[in-house]
């Protein structure tokens, strides 16, 4: 354990950076970050603590001094998601100085440079003995002081994350909670990630908001527990904005030629990219930078950029070193790249005595290596920046150059002492003997402009609103950018296809539905090279342009070479590669296009033939039902990508009953496993267009499921009643039963009780004389939970001791969790409240063990209604939003609603009127989505609580007793009985 702490100095100390470790009520965990601010005292973000049964904090994990702690909320604030935890250090820990806290004032534009310590998902790894642990990330880099106004936070642009391990979750998860480091002054705390602006940004909460924000006593709370003295006067660490007498950066570089790319005042993001081509040029033992990429993927406005910068005497990002004496422009396609051109622009920017002695040294009758030598040996040990655009004009499609002076030249580039430092754009890069790639460095762009700037590049594009583009809404406009993937010329080939056709004047809209077809555009985006393929090439570059993902190379051979097995698929990737027509990734083993060839070779492709686009997209469905796990092996959702992406390929097929077919097949799991939404989705995809009788019934049953949990009930009901009709006349049982068990559900979720017996009752039949031990299983659940509604407890007991009985018999983890789900639901309707508490538990434990998610939600609310019961409100507040989580996680609007509405209940309960109203509300509007009865019950409550919070005490009683109707006999949701008698209490003391 360190036992002293550093005295008197400021910033970030690493033995200070916390691991914070949550157990949550339900028995899972997560990952934050946090920072020791003071002796007793962690700063972190709210939602990394929210909820949690247990806290620990750690510190200098796995190295000496290693010492953890357990930890407690002393304070928090919700609204700017920022939260204080207060422990006890252990015997030996010495004293640590407060932190310094500051403000990055947000009255003037700034750029200033940040740094924060933390523990992200991607930077997850695993040790010797097997165990996973999160090492420990810096991230260095800026806020821009206006960015984020509306929202009050810092956004962090910062390297972006070297992997994404899970796309369901961001990879810089666990990195929330990091302190925000300005100099030597914490200024915030890492709170969010939002997919959308790229893996290279981060959102922070500003801590001068946060106290700025609060009510004077929680504002006096948080200061003390900081040690922060005065809030009002937190210092500003933001750069002084220019005086005066403030000299102005002067230009040192001598210019030669035209800047490559036009409008670099407006010029869009690509802060990483910049930042990693000024790295390599500032270092002295790299000869060359390639900036790599598709066409019109903007390398040249990035390398324009960086030049620019660099003639303003700075050096992109955080790159250090001399500055260039001169920079020298070329472009193919302008002045032309020779080695004359090169030769004698270089000369020019020495000067012209260099200029005159350089010309005689051409005119002479020399080798060409020793001209090129004579012009380094003139530039010295001054740096030289060659600029050389679309190089790949005067590549070979293997990457070799087609002039024998310019491979000289490049051949003295790699050879000489001194040298000029080479910045090169090109779709294809100069293909270098091995020995000298230490000597260069690739910067690819890959991926299109992020969506904020997509939008402002089309907003700017019809600066005069007259192509109707500037009035569109930014969420049209970031469809028409995810359409191109945010190619930068992709954008503006559709701005200029609108301006272009003066006779159809067709909208942003009418050219993105047919882009990949229209000649004009095409030909802007389409790779030169794309029209030299070879038959066998092109075929291979349309399999993968048909599957649209990185794909393996023994699926790009069974997929072409069925459809033609004389086609050598190992020779045409070899030749796509050779000419960067493919991207590969070593680790995976995996091959694919850029998202926009992809677009532009499928939308090339004949709609049929033997290789058209209907043989490519049935063949590849096959090959991933080929590749498919069975049903045995599943265990995530990443086990039924497969069938997702089979399924996707029959819809493009055209083959409707097919994909229902495979739909059918997991539509129900993805249900169980959180994918409601999605699973809705491909259903909706499918509507009207099923026409075999045994493909639509597999369709309505797995769309009815889908509906049960995602809403609305009713649409359910209709789906299962027509599923039951075509069972009946298929004399399928399986089937019959499937149908008549959703329908019974369906009208059990509705609160239609008496309605949902019967069916019920015959698909634990059906199910039993089918042996379908689990349909039957499911079907008792059901029935058991309708009896519970109906509030024959007894019944409902019977119910889960049937289901024990059944899961020791099968010896099946999901009965089993079933029977605690049937009993804990009994239990609550019988007003049992401490063994609905245990049973719950239990419940969540068993479906865990289970690996499926599909009742967690039900059980942690009846925990949670039971703890109100037992008049514990404060601790029921962490179930219920625990149950809360969880139904989100599964896509389940109705349980989502119940949830909240038993959450308003419990603010209620604790004189948290406003809250409960606002909670109200939003039940309401989860339970509107589902269809569920009980919506009106919660629109009830909300009003009650906004009366309350007047007060107006009759108006609430009023509403208490219309939320108590509209809730009925569901019980799962806190007892009507317990409304009216608060109705009762109001009118009494009116």
């Amino acid at each position: 354990m360190r036992t002293e702490a550093p005295a008197g100095r400021g910033g970030l100390d690493p033995h200070r950076i916390a691991e914070v470790i949550v157990t949550t009520s339900a028995g899972g965990g997560r990952r934050g970050s946090g920072y020791r601010v003071g002796d007793t005292a962690v700063l972190t973000a709210f939602h990394v603590v929210a909820g949690a049964a247990a806290v620990r904090v750690r510190f200098d994990a796995d190295r000496p001094g290693q010492w953890a702690a357990g930890a407690e909320l002393a304070w928090s604030d919700p609204a700017t998601d920022v939260a204080v935890l207060t422990f006890t250090p252990p015997a030996g820990a010495g004293p640590v100085p407060p932190a310094r806290f500051g403000r990055i004032g947000d009255d003037r534009h700034a750029v200033i440079d940040v740094h924060a310590a933390g523990f992200p998902l991607w930077k997850r790894r695993r040790g010797a003995d097997g165990r996973q642990f999160r090492e420990l990330h810096q991230a260095d880099g800026t806020v821009a002081a206006l960015s984020n106004l509306r929202t009050g936070t810092l956004e962090i642009t910062v390297p972006v994350a070297a992997a994404d391990p899970d796309p369901a979750v961001s990879p810089w998860s666990g990195m929330s909670g990091a302190a925000v480091w300005a100099g030597p002054y914490l200024v915030g705390v890492v709170a969010e990630h939002h997919r959308g602006e790229g893996l290279g940004r981060l959102t922070a909460v500003r801590v001068d908001h946060t106290l700025h924000g609060v009510a004077e006593a929680r504002r006096a709370e948080l200061a003390a527990l900081l040690a922060i003295p005065d809030p009002a006067a937190l210092p500003d660490v933001g750069a002084e904005p220019p005086g005066p007498d403030t000299p102005t950066p002067q230009a040192t570089a001598k210019v030669i030629g035209l800047p490559v790319a036009h409008g670099l005042e407006l010029f869009k993001d690509r802060t990483e990219a910049r930042d990693l081509i000024g790295r390599h040029l500032a270092d002295s033992a790299i000869r060359m930078v390639t900036v790599t990429g598709r066409r019109g993927i903007g390398k040249s406005a990035v390398a324009a950029k960086v030049m620019e910068t660099l003639e303003r005497g700075e050096w992109p990002g955080h790159a250090q070193g001399p500055l260039p004496a001169a920079l020298v422009n070329l472009s193919t396609r302008t002045s032309g790249v020779s080695l004359e051109r090169l030769y004698f622009d270089c000369a020019r920017a020495l000067g012209p005595a260099h200029e005159a002695r350089l010309l005689e040294v051409w005119a002479a009758d020399r080798p060409v290596p020793d001209k090129i030598g004579e012009l380094f040996a003139a530039m010295g040990d001054r740096l030289f920046v060659i600029l050389v655009d679309n190089l790949e004009d005067r590549l070979l499609d293997d990457g070799r150059l087609d002039d024998e002076e310019l491979d000289a030249f490049f051949d003295c580039l790699f050879r000489a002492r001194a040298t000029p430092r080479l910045l090169i754009t090109s779709q294809l890069p100069l293909r270098l003997p091995p020995e000298l790639r230490r000597f260069a460095a690739e910067v690819e762009l890959s991926d299109g402009l992020p969506p904020a700037e997509s939008v402002a590049l089309l907003r700017e594009l019809d600066q005069d609103g007259s192509l109707g583009v500037a009035q569109l809404s930014d969420e049209q406009l970031l469809q028409a950018a995810v359409r191109v993937h945010g190619v930068p010329r992709a954008l503006e080939l559709l701005v200029g296809a609108m301006a272009d056709d003066t006779l159809m004047l067709p909208t942003l809209e009418d050219v993105l539905e047919d882009f990949t077809l229209r000649g004009d555009v095409v030909a802007g985006l389409a790779q030169d090279r794309y029209r030299r393929l070879g038959a066998d090439s092109r075929s291979v570059l349309n399999v993968l342009a048909v599957l649209r993902t990185p794909a393996t190379r023994e699926a790009v051979e069974w997929i072409a070479g069925g459809l033609d097995p004389a086609l050598d698929v190992t020779a045409a990737l070899s030749g796509l590669l050779r000419m960067r027509m493919l991207s590969v990734d070593r680790g995976t083993r995996t091959y694919a296009l850029h998202p926009m060839d992809a677009d532009l070779a499928y939308g090339a492709l004949p709609a049929e033939g033997p290789l058209g686009r209907r043989a490519l997209e049935l063949r590849a469905a096959d090959w991933y039902a080929r590749i498919a796990p069975p049903r045995r092996d599943w265990r995530t959702l990443d086990d039924v990508q497969a069938h997702r992406r089979a399924f996707d390929h029959r819809v493009r097929a055209g083959d409707m009953d097919g994909a229902a077919l495979v739909l059918a097949a997991i539509g129900e799991w993805m249900v169980w496993h959180g994918s409601v939404l999605a699973a809705i989705s491909m259903h909706l995809t499918l509507e009207e267009q099923v026409t075999d009788d045994r493909a639509r019934l597999a369709h309505l049953i797995s769309f009815g499921h889908a509906r049960l949990s995602g809403g609305p009930l009713p649409h359910a009901l209709e789906l299962f009643t027509e599923a039951a009709e075509v069972a009946e006349r298929l004399e399928d049982r399986p089937a019959l039963q499937e149908a008549v068990f959703g329908l019974g559900d369906a009208h059990r979720q509705l609160g239609r009780l008496q309605d949902a017996t019967g069916p019920l009752a015959r698909a634990g039949e059906l199910a039993r004389e089918n042996g379908d031990a689990e349909a039957e299983a499911h079907a008792v659940l059901s029935l058991s939970l309708a009896h519970s509604t109906l509030g024959d407890g007894e019944a409902a007991l019977a119910g889960a001791d049937r289901l024990s009985e059944l899961a020791a018999a099968s010896g099946d983890r999901l009965t089993e969790a079933r029977s605690w789900n049937a009993r804990f639901t009994a239990l609550l309707s019988l007003g049992r409240w401490e063994e609905t508490v245990t049973a719950g538990d239990r419940a969540v434990r068993a479906y865990a063990a289970a690996g499926v998610q599909e009742a967690t939600d039900y059980a942690l609310n009846a925990q949670g209604v039971a703890l109100l019961a037992l008049g514990r409100p404060e601790e029921a507040l962490a179930p219920l939003e625990e149950a809360l989580r969880a139904a989100s996680a599964m896509e389940n609007p109705r349980t989502e609603g119940v949830c909240l509405y038993n959450t308003a209940w419990a603010q209620w309960t604790l004189g948290r009127y406003g809250q409960a109203a606002e909670t109200a509300e939003r039940a309401a509007a989860s339970l509107e989505r589902a269809g569920a009865a009980e919506a009106a019950a919660a629109q009830a409550l909300a009003e009650a609580a906004r009366a309350r919070a007047v007060p107006a005490p009759r108006a609430a009683a009023d509403a208490l007793d219309r939320a108590a109707e509209g809730a009925g006999r569901n019980a799962e949701m806190v007892p009507p009985a317990w409304l009216t008698a608060q109705a009762q209490h109001l009118r009494e003391d009116a």
